[in-house]
């Protein structure tokens, strides 16, 4: 049967989670050194052969050393799947090669085979470790033949009781072997379950989650696709009342009649507005019709388009722009422009001034500056977000829009406060915009 493919994120978090497990592996050795000073101490104050204190010698330098490096390596990049195994066969050679210079099979350094065959089992391919286990077992029967045959003078050290074999018959050697060696496949058998269980649950992890956002996704793009039809719908009945209001205000008399139609008539604008800018929102972005620009031309056309607003609120435009072309959709980069100019109008006091300034390099940036009250610095880049406002009566959505057009030409727009008070909105712009 084909291999099912793995989850999206499932090679990182397995990576991330084994590196983890291997680190706490690494940090446990702190308390195994002063065991292993210890023993050390123990031998070297028994009588020993030549080839014994040197070969303890050598694996004491090197056990320092790649502990070190290991440490070192583990909190600067983490352990990838390379290191793993390399860790591994260097665990598993030099616990080998410490149990041959400390008696062999009745060596107290034997034991730790096991937990490192355990451990080996878990973190590496299944390649690795049936190479490394190979040089375990060899190690198991090189070390059993040395107890038998009398090759190897005071292969038992005296410090632990004995020389030649310390009372082991040849079949005793034998059958701690064969176990020995069952043992290193028992390590296996468990530490491949362990993996397999690790994998599994994680797999079952990220495909539940997977499933879960599928079906909020679902969930979503039907509220969207529900939520933009009843918007829609509404409108109709918002121009009729908006037609009436007209109609029934210039039939009111003067006075508070007047006035109240002059007030429902803007609120059925407002309410149309953010209609207007929620069915914006919730539609898909259509591709981008890409032409050549000019950008003076079209950061004028926008200020020009709120000359009004601005006289109306007692706020001055002024526009510096360096002459530039790009190509873009000029649609789109207009809408946002205007959703931030609006912006920053409506926060802007009387007799303040919104600057609206572009300027030429390597890309092209065009910027809204104002002298509102600023950008919350606990909003952050939520300003961004469907719904996040500061006003009394926005919709939460100019800025959402803005920056999603701005994105879909491969810019990104910010908005940061400004020196002295306000805000700088900055929309930077690629020169070509991708189609």
């Amino acid at each position: 049967m084909p291999k099912t493919p793995a989850p999206a994120g499932f090679d990182e978090i397995q990576s991330e989670e084994l590196s983890r497990l291997f680190g706490r592996v690494i940090h446990l050795r702190l308390a195994v050194v002063p065991v292993m000073i210890g023993l050390l101490v123990w031998l070297a104050v028994h009588p020993m052969a030549s080839w014994r204190r040197n070969l303890l010698g050598a694996i004491a330098i090197l056990a320092i050393a790649l502990f070190v490096h290991e440490v070192v390596r583990h909190r600067r990049h983490g352990l990838g799947k390379r290191a793993f195994a390399v860790n591994f066969a260097a665990a598993a050679l030099g616990q080998a090669v410490a149990a041959l210079a400390t008696g062999g099979l009745g060596s107290p350094l034997f034991i730790i085979m096991y937990p490192i065959a355990m451990v080996g089992a878990v973190v590496v391919e299944p390649l690795v470790f049936l190479l490394v286990a190979a040089v375990q077992l060899a190690a198991i029967w090189g070390m059993a033949w040395l107890h038998t045959s009398g090759s190897l003078p005071h292969f038992d050290p005296a410090a632990f009781g004995g020389d030649a074999a310390a009372g082991w018959n040849h079949a005793h050697v034998f059958w701690f072997a064969l176990v020995a060696s069952m043992g290193i496949g028992v390590a296996r058998f468990f530490g491949r379950g362990m993996r397999r269980a690790f994998d599994h649950m994680l797999r079952r992890g990220l495909e539940a989650r997977e499933e879960a956002l599928r079906t909020h996704t679902e969930r979503a793009r039907e509220l969207a696709a529900l939520s933009a039809e009843i918007a829609h719908e509404l409108k109709n009945p918002l121009a009729s009342i908006k037609g009436l209001a007209a109609l029934l205000a210039q039939d009111a008399g003067p006075g508070k009649p007047a006035e109240r139609m002059e007030v429902l008539r803007r609120e059925v604008v407002r309410m149309q507005a953010i209609l207007d800018e929620f069915l914006n929102f919730s539609r898909p972005l259509v591709p981008l019709a890409v032409e050549s620009v000019d950008l003076p031309t079209l950061v004028f056309g926008v200020a020009d388009m709120h000359e009004g607003m601005a006289h109306e609120r007692g706020v001055r435009l002024v526009v510096r722009t360096d002459a530039a072309t790009l190509r873009c959709d000029p649609r789109k980069i207009e809408q946002a422009l205007i959703n931030i100019v609006q912006n920053a109008i409506d926060a802007s006091p009387a007799d303040a001034t919104v600057e609206i300034e572009s300027e030429d390099g390597a890309q092209l940036q065009v910027r809204v500056l104002d002298r509102g009250p600023g950008v919350d610095g606990a909003l952050g880049d939520k300003v961004f977000e469907p719904g996040v406002t500061t006003k009394a009566h926005g919709s939460g959505l100019g800025l959402t829009i803005a920056r999603a057009l701005v994105r879909q030409h491969g810019g990104e727009l910010t908005l940061t406060p400004r020196q002295g008070g306000g805000s700088v909105a900055a929309l930077c712009l690629p020169r070509e915009a991708r189609a």
